[in-house]
């Protein structure tokens, strides 16, 4: 029999949870401890009444055979470790919400007690949560802590409640999936518990100028915001209130203060001068770099270091990491605000210009130490905007070290092709591979160039965004929905497309893209484009369907084995998109080129009658729905062929990236310079890694330790699976997070 235990720990401290686990477990005093083995009761320990721990208890934990199996076992095992003197290798440890989140399924430990079917006494893991506060919290009437003969009865409830949570706990368990959290891809979760451990370098000296440069930034919009709405407005923020100001007072007919909006009536010349200051100021207090500041400031432990960010498999079933507490997924790109000029094709644009590390890290940067970024608008775009460009600078390497970053390219780009077998696509994205430097190849510039009227080599960076806006809207299957919301992210205007496109479309082309605009019109889902605006989307998308008809031909195979196999529910497999599909009586399964498995809970399939807004003949849909992960809710929604796409393609170049980080791991530890150092950090944050963000590595190592070249080679070495997929890397070297 497996020798598993099952464990949970209650903790107080003067620190609130929100520090982040690294900074609270630091602090934290263990209260009890709840454990049970595979069979027998829920046994309690509590530590602040005998420190001695008990023998069964201990011998469990100094066994190297025993796995020790907790809901977010990372904070569990640091407790024992920081407050108890208990330590054990991660290699030991389980975790049910890695593994629940592994395969899609709520993370809290309350909804996999629904999804695991608990029964009603067994899933009362709510009724005295609240207890927490009582005693784990400080009074806040008193400041002190409550204690157990404060309220005896509460203490009884509270420690029956934490038995009832170890006992749920090992139902659960024994009622998860596994195959997504076992073999290769529990060797990508116990990395990531090293990568957590060892965190990234946060520059707080920089943290605490910006602080404090934006603070002096908002009240001087303060009183530009009072002088120029005569008193009515005290800042920029108060976004209902500007509204209503700027509507009443100048007559517009502005919808909204979101940037969107307010950057279309800044293009306008005409603008009363002083609705120009307000709005502008209205733009730039949007920007809320600031707080990811602030917040590093109060997350950052010794050494300066952020631990514990990141989540492993938190995105859901794709198993593509998400972050807590500091989000280094969600930082935009370091640009700066431009006006184009008269004569500018796109003249009176508000548009948003790549800025380069160089210009960050040696003049951004000193201008928010110095201040002078607060009267230097034609450099920064305002003082808010100068912070938004330097917080990926704020991340660090430590003091000697450098940051190695590597980042695949095109990455979903070549796995939607790679799965699809659009061999042309493939063929092109080798020979930029082997081309870097020749523009003509790259197929994000080759598609922008058609929408722009130019050459690929024309193409600059900004523009150059464009064309990878339309390739992942059209790859997955999308139309103009799709691209309109991609715009919407990448702040792309759509409305020069019209006159490019629509003269160089073929008389069938325009046809369908006049139909297509007709319906939308009438559904009210033409996005408040103008007839040629739409019609120049579709035939983007005609032309990307006809230019890739395997990709196009892919997804329709992909929807038709996925309805089929959940009509029939019986177990047959279907072989599309290098993955393997089936359904039985609990998962839709999509089996990735891996063996990792996409997991749809309670598939049902269902059909609608479809009628033509134009008159046409109507159609029966048959689509599937599923119960999905949003929150800490698991609700029903609704699946669609593009959707299947979109999360193959996603979860393979997250296979991609982890089967590329387990690599770089082993081999930086191979080099002396790396594993000497590595040896002076504890034994748990030992890894070369400290960051990852979507589809890059990056590496805090010592100073010309580990050259790119070798950093590549490990890159593009390949597992089994991936045979016939094109990859590469960009890298670069900095003290900072940002490619110089």
């Amino acid at each position: 029999m497996i020798k598993i235990l099952f464990l949970d720990t209650e903790t107080r401290s003067r620190l609130d949870i929100n520090v982040g686990t690294d900074r609270y477990t630091r602090a934290a005093e263990c209260r009890i401890v709840t454990y049970a083995f595979v069979t027998g009761e829920a046994k309690i320990w509590l530590p602040f009444q005998d420190p001695i721990c008990p023998r069964d208890l201990y011998d469990a934990l100094t066994d190297p055979e025993f796995l020790i199996v907790a809901h977010n076992a990372a904070f569990d095992r640091l407790v024992l470790a920081r407050s108890l003197n208990l330590v054990t290798p991660i290699s030991r440890w389980r975790c049910t919400m890695a593994g629940a989140s592994a395969h899609g399924l709520p993370g809290s430990l309350e909804g996999l007690g629904s999804v695991c079917m608990l029964t009603a006494d067994e899933a009362k893991l709510t009724d005295d949560k609240g207890l927490i506060h009582t005693f784990c919290e400080p009074n806040p009437a008193t400041g002190n802590f409550n204690e157990p003969g404060d309220f005896p009865a509460e203490w009884a409830r509270f420690c029956a409640y934490a038995i009832r949570d170890t006992e749920a706990l090992r139902t659960i368990w024994s009622r998860l999936p596994r195959s997504n959290y076992d073999g290769v891809n529990l060797r990508s979760w116990m990395l990531d518990q090293l990568i957590n451990e060892r965190g990234f370098g946060f520059d707080v000296k920089l943290a605490q100028a910006a602080s404090d440069f934006l603070d002096r930034a908002r009240e001087a919009s303060r009183k530009v915001m009072l002088s120029n709405t005569e008193g009515q407005v005290g800042s920029a923020t108060q976004a209902k209130k500007l509204l209503a100001y700027v509507r009443n007072r100048y007559g517009i007919d502005i919808e909204t203060m979101r940037a969107g909006d307010v950057r279309d009536y800044l293009e306008g010349d005409d603008l009363d001068p002083i609705l120009r200051t307000v709005l502008e100021e209205r733009l730039e207090a949007g920007k809320s770099a600031g707080t990811k500041f602030k917040r590093g400031l109060v997350l950052a432990g010794p050494e300066d270091r952020i631990r514990h960010w990141c989540r492993w498999s938190g995105a859901g079933r794709t198993g593509r990491h998400s972050a807590r507490g500091y989000q280094p997924h969600n930082m935009a790109r370091p640009a700066v605000t431009v006006r184009r000029p008269p004569g500018h094709p796109r003249a009176g644009r508000i548009e948003l210009e790549p800025v380069k590390a160089s210009t960050i890290d040696d003049v951004i940067i000193p201008g928010i130490y110095s201040g002078a970024a607060l009267s230097n608008p034609l450099v920064y775009g305002g003082p808010f905007e100068a912070v938004a460009i330097a917080v990926r600078h704020g991340i660090i390497a430590a003091q000697g070290n450098e940051l190695v970053v590597a980042d695949f390219k095109n990455v979903e780009t070549v796995i939607t092709a790679w799965v699809a077998g659009e061999e042309s696509v493939l063929h092109a994205f080798r020979d930029l591979f082997d081309n870097p430097k020749d523009k003509s190849k790259d197929p994000y510039r080759v598609i922008a160039g058609k929408m722009l009227g130019k050459r690929p080599e024309d193409v600059n960076e900004s523009e150059r965004q464009m064309g990878k806006v339309c390739i992942l809207a059209f790859g997955f299957g999308g139309g103009v929905a799709a691209l309109v919301n991609m715009s919407l992210a990448y702040q792309m205007d759509l409305e020069p497309l019209a006159a490019v496109v629509l003269p160089t479309a073929t008389p069938e082309q325009l046809e369908k893209a006049d139909r297509a605009w007709g319906r939308a019109f009438l559904t009210g889902e033409d996005f408040e484009l103008s007839r040629e605006v739409y019609m120049a989307c579709d035939i983007m998308k005609q032309s990307f369907r006809t230019a890739n008809p395997a990709i196009n031909q892919m997804r329709y195979d992909l929807n038709t084995a996925i309805l089929e196999a959940v009509a029939d529910k019986n177990g047959t497999v279907y072989h599309v998109a290098r993955c393997r599909v089936w359904c039985n009586a609990s998962f839709l399964v999509i089996e990735l080129p891996s063996g990792r498995r996409l997991l749809y809970a309670s598939p049902i399939l269902k059909q609608e009658e479809v009628e033509d807004p134009l008159g046409g003949r109507a159609w029966r849909s048959r689509y599937v729905t599923y119960l999905t992960v949003r929150g800490r809710n698991w609700r029903r929604e609704r699946a669609w062929s593009g959707l299947f796409v979109e999360n193959i393609v996603q979860a393979i170049a997250n296979d991609v990236l982890r089967a590329a980080m387990l690599r770089v791991h082993d081999d930086t530890l191979t080099v002396p310079a790396i594993k000497a150092y590595l040896d002076t950090l504890e034994p748990y944050a030992r890894t070369a890694i400290c960051l990852h963000v979507h589809d890059e590595i990056g590496l805090d190592v010592p100073k010309g330790s580990y050259p790119e070249e070798r950093f590549l080679r490990v890159l593009k070495t390949k597992d089994k699976w991936m045979e016939g997929l094109p990859i590469a890397a960009d890298l670069w070297t900095n003290f900072r997070y940002g490619k110089r």
